[in-house]
């Protein structure tokens, strides 16, 4: 599966998202995920779940942390994972802009019917998927797996995020 059919797939799953809802936009897009992966052959399935997490991985990055911490007030290194997961579940214009600008989720974090910005549940479907398929646990990953976050680590000590990430500190942050 290329990049361009995983990102095809993850638009289709929002197809159901509706900014007027203020719950339920999550969940809907995680059952209409899960349809459109039923759709395929196990080995597409563990090929889309590779092509998500090598996603994660590219943005397992400092100021994406960052960014995650502006806007939810805090941000645990779980809690990260479950932010790049919502990223990528947000549809590759967003996950690219994000990716080159951090500072650029000041309107997509806020946007009508995004409910939070943390979404465990979405980065599991495929895995699910492929279970519930081949009555099988998915083979395990093999693919870039950083452990530190790339670019240089900020603290909330050195009050360098506001530098940083502007517009988010702007929008966010209070005082």
């Amino acid at each position: 599966m290329n990049a361009e059919r995983f990102w095809k797939i993850i638009e289709s799953s929002r197809s159901g998202f509706d900014p007027d809802r203020l719950d339920g936009n999550m969940e809907q897009q995680c059952l209409e995920l899960r349809r459109l992966l039923l759709e395929l052959p196990p080995e597409e399935i563990l090929e889309f779940r590779n092509q998500l997490l090598e996603r994660m991985a590219v943005a397992f990055h400092w100021d994406l942390w960052g960014a995650a911490y502006i806007i939810a007030g805090g941000c645990s290194d779980d809690g990260f994972a479950d932010f790049r997961s919502w990223l990528i579940s947000m549809g590759r214009r967003v996950f690219e802009a994000a990716v080159a600008n951090p500072d650029s989720l000041a309107e997509a974090a806020n946007a009508p019917g995004v409910e939070d910005v943390f979404f465990e549940e979405f980065q599991y479907v495929p895995a699910q998927a492929y279970e519930e398929l081949t009555e099988q646990e998915p083979p395990a990953y093999a693919g870039p797996s950083p452990v530190e976050p790339a670019g240089e680590r900020w603290s909330e000590d050195e009050g360098n995020l506001a530098q940083r990430l502007p517009r988010l500190w702007a929008r966010y942050r209070r005082g």
